[in-house]
């Protein structure tokens, strides 16, 4: 909020600040420094051609429209806004009668450039901005306050010396005395930087541009890490960090892309200057809200009346600036963007693909039947239903030989879990195998059955119990399917000829519980399997 209470001539906070009839600020002491007489030549323009009596002599007027008051940016205020400078009365003019100065006068804004007559009343003419000066004194007030409280942190003095200097890189606060004792400008603390303490910008008489400067002013350039009596004066691009001359003739970037540091720096600085031209609007835009906000505060319904229509204005062009897209990217022609794909194409080359096992899947949550219930990190499985549900596993198979085993954990009156495979797309609220997108084995406590789109085959003699295995074996280069119990292999191979992308799969109700066990080496020796009845 700080930039909202400076003058814009002297750059320091409002003294006696005046509104101008263009509704912007400035100091009474500024005004009458930016203050000129009207040429006499003009005068018959301030009359405004309507006869004798000039009936509004304070009027306003911009540098198109009227002959005086133009505009000469020869001289600049502190903050950067350039100022009419004092301009002499023109050779040969007539002296102004006495006390008749003020009303051959002009006045021109240093902001936006347009021009106020002055009537008799001179700078008295114009509204003192009570709301405005009350603002300020408040805000040095806190000021004042907060920089009370900038106290050395390491003296041993009661009270603490005021601090001078802040290290900004370890984040304390000196007085002069123990900065010299405790922060000397040598071995590793020769490349901190100080600065002034957070609430002494603005110390008094300096109006807050005092002490930037002479903290920059006297900034060193920077030194090379390696070589202290080096600047940097290359940059390589390889290891993206700044390099001196004496890093080059050492040998240390003999391969590697360096380029000039100035160039390298011009190239990011065109995307650094958006960002600090958006975080300047920024800083503008919440200091004007924050302005606004002290404005609200104030009791003074006059004071507040005098100044709300600009500052509503204010806000609005704000507002449109934002919204009419002011921050749109300003990236220069200069910014070049190249790919080198040459180190990306011999790793691609020097690739080779080798067929590697599945190591581990757990059972799928996300794609399971709602009434399917997973522990054990998604390894274990049961149901909550007394009808068959269906889990999926979180891997799929299109190539390859692949094995993995499901141990009974419980299983109580006798039921009909189904194991084996399916699509992604398998029906999960009916047993699996009933569909055309899964292919099973089910099985009792006595025998088991082989079953695709709801055709059951070969039945087999041989069920499962509590603590019983049952292995599935998915051989996707013979294209068939087997499955085991107890490490035996039960019936034929159940299915052949099946091609395309499988996940395992398990259909159960709420008497069976199930552990997944994954990565298992594929069965080398494989007992005579059990010959089924049909």
């Amino acid at each position: 909020m700080e930039e909202e209470l400076k003058c814009p001539v002297c750059g320091s906070l409002f003294r006696e600040p005046i509104i101008l009839p263009c509704s912007h600020n400035v100091c009474l002491p500024c005004a009458r420094t930016i203050a000129v007489q009207t040429p006499e030549s003009e005068q018959h323009l301030a009359a405004g051609g309507g006869g004798g009596d000039h009936a509004d002599k304070l009027s306003l007027h911009s540098e198109t429209d009227s002959g005086y008051g133009s505009y000469t940016p020869s001289l600049k205020s502190p903050n950067g806004v350039r100022v009419l400078p004092l301009v002499p009365a023109p050779p040969g003019a007539a002296a102004a009668p006495r006390g008749a100065g003020p009303a051959s006068s002009s006045l021109t804004c240093p902001q936006c450039h347009r021009s106020a007559s002055l009537d008799q009343r001179g700078l008295r003419g114009f509204q003192r901005n009570r709301l405005l000066e009350a603002i300020v004194q408040r805000y040095q007030q806190g000021r004042a306050a907060a920089a009370a409280a900038a106290k050395c942190q390491l003296c041993d003095r009661s009270p603490p010396e005021p601090a001078a200097v802040l290290c900004e890189q370890c984040e304390v606060l000196y007085c002069a005395a123990c900065q010299l004792r405790c922060h000397p400008a040598r071995g590793p603390f020769a490349k901190h930087r100080l600065a002034p303490p957070p609430a002494q910008p603005g110390a008094p008489g300096g109006g807050g541009d005092g002490a930037g400067k002479g903290a920059g002013g006297g900034r060193k350039l920077p030194t090379c890490a390696e070589h202290d009596l080096e600047n940097y004066s290359m940059y390589c691009v390889s290891c993206r960090s700044p390099v001196c001359y004496q890093c080059l003739e050492e040998g240390r970037h003999n391969k590697h892309d360096v380029k000039a540091l100035g160039a390298m720096w011009k190239q990011h600085k065109v995307v650094w200057d958006q960002i600090n031209h958006c975080t300047l609007k920024l800083r503008q835009s919440t200091g004007l809200m924050e302005y606004c906000l002290e404005v609200i505060k104030e009791n003074d319904p006059s004071g507040f009346l005098q100044i709300s229509d600009a500052l509503i204005k204010r806000v609005q062009v704000s507002q449109e600036q934002w919204v009419k897209g002011a921050l749109e990217p300003k990236v220069s022609a200069e910014f070049d963007l190249t790919l080198d794909s040459e180190p990306l194409l011999q790793s691609i080359h020097q690739l080779d693909f080798i067929q590697m096992k599945l190591a581990w899947f757990t059972f799928d949550p996300s794609s399971a039947h709602r009434d399917i219930v997973l522990s054990n990190d998604n390894q274990t499985a049961t149901c909550n239903s007394y009808d068959d549900r269906v889990v999926l596993g979180t891997a799929a198979f299109s190539k390859g030989v692949h094995y993995w085993e499901l141990h009974v954990d419980r299983y109580d009156n006798h039921p009909d879990p189904a194991f084996g495979i399916a699509r992604i797309n398998v029906v999960k609220d009916m047993m699996l195998g009933k569909d055309d997108k899964a292919w099973a084995m089910y099985v009792d406590n006595n025998r088991s059955w082989f079953m695709h789109c709801n055709s059951h085959t070969n039945r087999t003699e041989g069920g499962v119990s509590k603590g019983a295995t049952v292995g599935v074996l998915l051989d996707l280069n013979k294209h068939n399917l087997t499955f085991y119990i107890n490490g035996q292999q039960q019936g034929p191979p159940a299915f052949e000829n099946i091609e395309g992308v499988f996940m395992p799969a398990l259909s159960l109700n709420r008497n069976v519980q199930v552990t997944l066990h994954t990565g298992l080496e594929v069965p080398q020796s494989v007992k005579q399997p059990k010959l089924p009845n049909n």
